[in-house]
C-alpha cells in the first residue's frame, strides 16, 4: 500500500486560505434572501454542468459572484471526459458538492429540531469543491487529433 503524501506547511496555509475564503463567500451569499438570490440567478441566467444538470440557486449564486460571465461549470475530470482541459494557471471556482450520504449514513449530521423536522433524519453532507468554466478550458488534444496535427507539423517543417 502506497502512503499518502504529507502536504508541506505552505500547502497547509494556503489550503486554510482558500477554505476562509470560501467561508466568507457562501455567508455572503446566504446573507442574501432566496428571493434576491433567484433574481440574481435570473438576471444573470442560470448556471448548467458541462454534463447538462443545473446548478443550485446557492450554487449559481456562488459561481457568478466569483465569475460574473460563468454559463457552463465543470470539475477538472469532467471537462477532460468532455474532451476539454483547463488552461494551465486559471484559478477554479468554489461551490458546495453534496458529499453523497444518504438518510441511512451514520455519520450524517441529525437535522435540528427548529427545521421543522421532528422525525431525527439525517441530513446530507457538503465539502468544498473546485469547478472550472467554460471560457477557462480548451480541446483537449487527445488521440487521432493529435496525431494529425502532429503530423500536419512534420509535414510543415519538411521533415
Amino acid at each position: 500500500m502506497r502512503t499518502r503524501r504529507q502536504p508541506t506547511a505552505a500547502q497547509r496555509a494556503a489550503a486554510a486560505e482558500r477554505r476562509e475564503r470560501f467561508k466568507a463567500l457562501a455567508a455572503r451569499v446566504a446573507a442574501i434572501s432566496e428571493d434576491e438570490r433567484t433574481a440574481l440567478v435570473m438576471r444573470l441566467g442560470a448556471i448548467v454542468t458541462c454534463e447538462g444538470h443545473a446548478l443550485s440557486v446557492h450554487n449559481s449564486c456562488l459561481v457568478l459572484t466569483q465569475l460574473p460571465t460563468s454559463s457552463m461549470v465543470g470539475g477538472f475530470h469532467q471537462w477532460r471526459a468532455k474532451g476539454r482541459k483547463v488552461r494551465k494557471g486559471e484559478h477554479g471556482l468554489m461551490i458546495w458538492i453534496p458529499t453523497g450520504r444518504n438518510n441511512e449514513a451514520e455519520d450524517a449530521a441529525p437535522i435540528a429540531e427548529d427545521d421543522g423536522s421532528a422525525n431525527g433524519e439525517k441530513r446530507p453532507g457538503f465539502i468544498m469543491g473546485t469547478v472550472f468554466d467554460v471560457t477557462q478550458t480548451e480541446p483537449a488534444l487527445d488521440g487521432p487529433e493529435l496525431y494529425r496535427r502532429a503530423a500536419e507539423a512534420c509535414v510543415a517543417s519538411g521533415q
